[in-house]
């Protein structure tokens, strides 16, 4: 009978139904038929009249044609609100589903164990990611409906396999309302950059208590590559000579060393003019709040993308009707040349899109079909409303010139726009060679010449990272920013090696901390970096049971149903109990020992603690997340109710590796154990 209609007849005191099924209902239908046949008749005619009556609505929703749902999954670090809108309204039979993940790394960790997303967004796909993970699309209409330019340098054997998604202008966003009442002109060059900067600086004007007034752009490491790329770009890159240096390097014939020489020339001048603070970049403390600052005056000037100057204009509006600010307008300016050639802009695809070659032909089809959608006026304009970016790459896009910032119009026209596409991961890394030269950790040269011997060789610490460290006996996920709301077996985890390891009777460790998932099986060392990527040191304070909760409340205290912040805390040696729904500092209930008892206000406890939230980094512009209750190391904030017990010199990872270390006779693993409990969201 497999392939064929199954007919299902009765005929019960003259009543006959007739039942017309394709195939997939046969064993549910068959099931139905032999249970009937033990039933009283009355219950079988009833039956037989509701079979009959199922039949017809079956019939009547196969005649509408309505199919199956084809779900396909897709991760990013944003929704797609608007294109999974268009996607289901436009094909019936697809269910769009977007994950939020604002870790890069997560996705690619994902493909690597075969359980990644159907549709693939990478920011920057290396060679090796492309051949491993995507379908060749060469052969759709979609692959040939975009800037040539683009489509070429991201080729590979002269196939396609991926499509730019909507992008981004780079350049310098400057407050011209402040340059204004200075009484000061824009800067047409680098050295006029420096000079007004400071200017502005010894004048009082947009400094934040940091003592600067200019800031990079910084979240992702592919962002501060970005920036120095584009200083290169008027005296080099943009030059027949850089246009052979980088079609060099791609063949592996030219390298860093001996050519970018001077590509730290100008945040050397601007850390001299201390107008930037390189600790910000070195991850010696939290980033800039660019967006907030620009809107509130209180910096000058800020390399970004278009996207960010958008932000700054709404919350510069947002501040105005508050009372908060006076209103400011905002221009981008180029990357400016030393030696009197044009300036440029920068241009970027947000990010690329491809198939999953482990998916099967179903729902490569499906994604098909969506690319094809996507490659429309209708499909960019759905994701350029999802991205807030509005630069389509699509050849016969018509482009709304809203989206372009004041000021790289004129650039944009004549043609001064460099787009960035470096081979494989290598602004990313450059990114993380100048963090730590902005930290002290590497000279100039050393981070070029770290930069050359990552491409040519691979990293220094690949043997480590390639190496198995230990065993996990199932997945402890991150997923939809759970280790920033509620218990999660992977907090549980790391709160426990980082107690275990410290030696104290409790220890916390912060969502934000934690950027990526464990999987069951191995365990490499490039795992432990890709889910505590931070060099934040763990410290034993003993404080009063006053202070535990304190802490506690504070943990709490940006838990929303939106994003949620880093500060919440995994915990391992206390329960703790709050309704999210309460309004901030009235949230938290109770605070118990793993055995029921509440925690005494009077008694003191030691608890393993980052430094990051001991105030080492301080507290200004949102370091240290608040936590000054916990303040040991900062000096311009008053002391909390701690002592310090012990400095153990440990990361996260560190501890995690102490653990692998210590048992490596067993597969590791964690369970939810009721230690953090949500009152709003309890069944």
């Amino acid at each position: 009978m497999d392939g064929a209609d199954v007919k299902i007849v009765w005929d019960i005191g003259g009543l006959r139904a007739v039942v017309m099924e394709g195939k997939h209902m046969e064993k549910d239908r068959t099931g139905l038929y032999q249970k009937m046949k033990k039933q009283p008749a009355g219950l079988i005619v009833f039956l037989a009249l509701a079979v009959l009556l199922a039949g017809c609505s079956a019939d009547r929703t196969a005649s509408k044609g309505e199919p199956e749902k084809i779900e396909i999954r897709t991760l990013y670090l944003s929704g797609l609100p608007n294109l999974e809108k268009l996607v289901e309204s436009t094909y019936e039979d697809i269910d769009l589903l977007c994950e939020i993940s604002p870790y890069s790394s997560e996705q690619h960790r994902r493909l690597k164990k075969g359980n990644g997303p159907e549709l693939v967004i990478y920011a920057q796909p290396t060679s090796e990611e492309i051949r491993n993970y995507l379908v060749d699309i060469s052969d759709t209409d979609a692959s040939t409906a975009y800037d040539s330019v683009i489509m070429k340098q991201m080729k590979q054997d002269g196939k396609t396999y991926v499509l730019p998604l909507p992008g981004q202008y780079f350049g310098y966003i400057v407050n011209e309302t402040l340059y204004k009442k200075a009484g000061l002109p824009l800067p047409t060059s680098n050295e006029e950059l420096v000079e007004t900067l400071g200017e502005l600086k010894e004048r009082g004007i947009s400094v934040g208590e940091d003592g600067s007034n200019f800031a990079i752009k910084n979240e992702y490491n592919a962002d501060l590559g970005m920036f120095y790329a584009g200083y290169m770009v008027p005296d080099f890159l943009g030059t027949v000579d850089g246009v052979r240096w980088l079609a060099g390097l791609n063949d592996k014939e030219t390298k860093f060393s001996g050519t970018w020489d001077h590509v730290f020339d100008l945040t050397d001048q601007l850390i001299e003019q201390e107008v930037f603070d390189p600790a910000a970049v070195g991850r010696q403390r939290n980033s800039i709040r660019y967006r907030e600052r620009m809107a509130a005056g209180s910096l000058a000037a800020v390399f970004g993308n278009s996207s960010l100057y958008s932000q700054c204009i709404l919350t510069n509006q947002e501040n105005v009707k508050a009372g908060l600010a006076p209103e400011y307008s905002y221009r981008m300016l180029p990357f400016f040349s030393d030696k009197g050639n044009k300036p440029w802009v920068l241009f970027a695809p947000s990010a690329y899109i491809g198939i999953n070659n482990s998916v099967d032909e179903k729902k490569q089809e499906a994604c098909r079909r969506i690319l094809e959608l996507l490659s429309t006026q209708e499909g960019q304009d759905a994701v350029i409303a999802d991205l807030n970016m509005g630069i389509s790459c699509l050849s016969a896009y018509e482009t709304d010139e809203s989206f372009i910032p004041a000021g790289a119009g004129d650039y944009i026209e004549s043609g001064y726009v460099y787009n960035i596409r470096f081979p494989d991961k290598i602004l990313d890394y450059f990114g993380s060679t100048v963090q730590n030269v902005m930290a002290g950790k590497l000279t100039e040269d050393e981070a070029l010449d770290a930069v050359d011997k990552y491409y040519y060789e691979g990293s220094e610490d690949v043997d480590y990272n390639l190496s198995v460290v230990g065993v996990f006996a199932r997945d402890l996920p991150l997923r939809d920013s759970n280790v920033r709301r509620g218990e999660t077996e992977i907090g549980n985890f790391l709160a426990d090696c980082v107690a275990e390891a410290s030696g104290a009777q409790a220890a916390v460790v912060n969502g934000g901390g934690i950027r990526g998932s464990f999987y069951e099986g191995e365990v490499y060392g490039e795992d432990l970096e890709a889910v505590c990527p931070f060099d934040n040191r763990v410290v034993v304070l003993e404080m009063s049971g006053q202070t535990v909760w304190d802490m506690l409340e504070n943990s709490i205290s940006a838990c929303t149903d939106d994003f949620p912040g880093g500060r919440f805390l995994q915990i391992s040696g206390l329960h703790y109990t709050f309704d999210s729904q309460n309004p901030v500092g009235s949230r938290l209930k109770s605070v118990t020992l793993p055995d029921g008892t509440d925690i005494s206000m009077d008694a003191v406890y030691q608890v393993a603690v980052n430094d990051y939230m001991a105030g080492i980094q301080g507290y200004a512009e949102g370091n240290g997340d608040d936590y000054t209750m916990l303040n040991w190391y900062d000096k311009d904030t008053p002391k909390g109710d701690v002592k310090l017990i012990k400095e153990t010199g440990m990361t996260y990872r560190d501890a995690l590796k102490a653990y692998f270390a210590k048992h490596q006779d067993h597969a590791a693993g964690a369970a939810l154990e009721g230690r953090i409990t949500d009152l709003s969201k309890k069944e």
